[in-house]
């Protein structure tokens, strides 16, 4: 079987390559699917490059999520499960989501645990299914791990990004009244046809000031942040009154916060590494994921579909950004 594996940390040209690999059993409790179409996320290329350590081993498979059937079971795994389309979560992590490991997505054969290989609902292609693992689940969490967000005003930061879209199908989908962040004109007719009820630009707009107007003086309920350092100490002055800010990244890893304005607003702050969520909130999302898709709410755009013959120009074209929607390998 073809596998990509990563050798070496640094550019996608110089560490990637193809390779033959004998395809692999499943032992107790495992599945071996057959990989159809392999998720980039930029987490994948911060590992390949460097910037979040250490590389698990000597080589290893990238990539964490993907979407193909299931083709063979080990002991304990039912069988009625071989011919099951499934897509994929957390495939290249620790058990506890917290380190990396060898095994990735980017191979025509896998083996994983059976927790991480989730059903495909019938009529959801497999490129669709190679967009869930980490953008949908982690939108999942920011949006419902603190209750219901019917009407609720929710103003979403990258809106456009591949969690903010999820995040904004989702949560105008659930009755929340949407705000999205976003940084064009092209960004945000994506994001209104999402569902968002309107649009904020970042880069000519001032962000509290146009959230206020906006609500008509209202203050909002949840931000779902995409750059903590960016947004935090602005926003006590449009948050309401234990509201929440549910934040999955950050410009800056060690950000200077007004602890007191924060204080003075009651603020919550939820921190979101998805791949690290306990099993209940993983099987939540998995049910919940798969309801928004049977329902044509949750669709994620495919910006571009790479062979597996050209990874390193995926893995380029991940890393130089600036585009709507997800990249995938078609394996």
């Amino acid at each position: 079987m073809k596998s990509v594996i990563c050798f070496a940390r640094g550019d996608a040209k110089d560490t990637l390559k193809i390779v033959e690999r004998p395809t692999p059993d499943p032992g107790p409790g495992e599945v071996r699917v057959r990989v159809h179409v392999s998720g980039i996320n930029p987490s994948d290329f911060k590992v390949r490059n460097g910037s979040q350590g250490q590389m698990p081993a000597e080589e290893l498979v990238p990539h964490c999520d993907g979407a193909g059937i299931i083709e063979a079971v080990g002991d304990g795994v039912p069988e009625r499960r071989i011919g099951e389309r499934v897509w994929l979560y957390n495939v290249n992590r620790t058990e506890d989501g917290k380190g990396q490991i060898a095994r990735g997505t980017a191979a025509e054969q896998i083996v994983v645990d059976q927790k991480y290989a989730a059903p495909l609902p019938h009529g959801i292609s497999y490129e669709t299914g190679a967009c869930l693992g980490v953008p949908a689940m982690t939108a999942h969490r920011l949006l419902f791990a603190d209750g219901p967000i019917k009407d609720k005003w929710i103003l979403v930061t990258g809106g456009a990004g591949a969690v903010g879209l999820c995040a904004v199908q989702m949560a105008a989908a659930s009755g929340a009244k949407v705000i999205a962040s976003v940084s064009s004109d092209e960004k945000a007719k994506t994001v209104t046809e999402a569902g968002a009820i309107a649009t904020i630009n970042y880069r000519n707009e001032n962000l509290p000031e146009r959230v206020l107007e906006i609500t008509e003086g209202t203050r909002i309920d949840r931000v779902i942040d995409v750059d903590f350092a960016a947004h935090v100490n602005a926003a006590p002055s449009y948050l309401k009154s234990g509201g929440f800010i549910a934040q999955y990244g950050t410009s800056d890893p060690a950000p200077t916060l007004d602890y007191r304005a924060m204080l003075l607003q009651n603020i919550v702050i939820r921190s979101v590494l998805v791949y690290g969520i306990d099993d209940e909130a993983k099987a939540e999302a998995i049910t919940d994921i798969n309801q928004f898709l049977r329902e044509d709410v949750l669709k994620p755009i495919i910006h571009r579909v790479f062979p597996i013959e050209e990874v390193v120009q995926a893995h380029e074209e991940v890393e130089a950004g600036g585009y709507i929607g997800n990249t995938i390998l078609s394996l």
